[in-house]
């Protein structure tokens, strides 16, 4: 047994910034934060995004690469389990 689930993975691959959990142009977090005013003097959602990838230590985004090599770790690990791994770039995880 691995220490990762189908469904967290389906909820990590979700999150990548090109997924639809950001992305998508109707719903997508970067959207709504253009819409509700978050990024000071933004006009459009791609400065949103690069508002907020300028925050990360690699300059962008998770990709789908990302994830899937996260994934792949997990599923690999024999005795891990129940832990959190942070695909976000070198950013800090806030509690």
């Amino acid at each position: 047994m691995s220490g990762c689930g189908s469904a967290n993975a389906r909820k990590i691959a979700g999150a990548a910034h090109g997924g639809p959990h950001w992305s998508d142009p109707e719903k997508g977090l970067f959207t709504q934060y253009l819409k509700a005013g978050k990024v000071p003097d933004a006009k459009t959602v791609e400065d949103v995004k690069r508002f907020y990838e300028s925050k990360v230590p690699m300059n962008r985004g998770s990709l789908p690469a990302d994830v899937v090599k996260a994934i792949l770790y997990c599923v690999a690990q024999k005795y891990e389990m129940g832990q959190a791994i942070p695909v976000a770039g070198g950013q800090v995880m806030l509690s």
